[in-house]
């Protein structure tokens, strides 16, 4: 889980203030479409954000916010930052997170490969178990 904070700009005062973000990115493990994560946000611990996906598009990674359709077929975001500045830091913050998380996967992965490695074969356990009753 990744701890970022941003500065969000008060409309009445013009003054930016610190809003704390808890996020948490579940990477895809074997990805059979564009969304290479999943994505959640808690906003100053009070509020939960789900359904934020991590897209791989033809211009590289992307953050697409939660959307419902309506009866048109047509999609809207239900969550998004108001402001050009906070989808810029909330889009850096959810890549960042993934990254992270994609690294932390890849090494449980190699640590679980190399774990593997090392604990001998059941082919071997039975085959030294045959050579020792000779």
């Amino acid at each position: 889980m990744g701890k970022v904070t941003i500065f969000a700009r008060n409309s009445e005062t013009d003054d930016l203030r610190p809003l704390s973000l808890e996020i948490r990115a579940y990477p895809v493990a074997e990805p059979k479409g564009s969304v290479a994560a999943f994505a959640s946000v808690a906003i100053e611990g009070a509020f939960g954000v789900h359904g934020i996906s991590v897209v791989n598009g033809k211009n590289g990674l992307f953050v697409s916010m939660p959307q419902s359709k309506d009866k048109n077929g047509e999609y809207h975001d239900v969550f998004h930052p108001v402001t050009s500045e906070g989808r810029k830091a909330l889009n850096e913050a959810v890549l960042s997170e993934y990254a992270a998380a994609r690294e932390s996967l890849a090494d449980k992965l190699r640590e679980g490969a190399k774990a593997a490695a090392e604990r001998p074969s059941p082919e071997r356990t039975a085959k030294r178990k045959d050579e020792a009753e000779l």
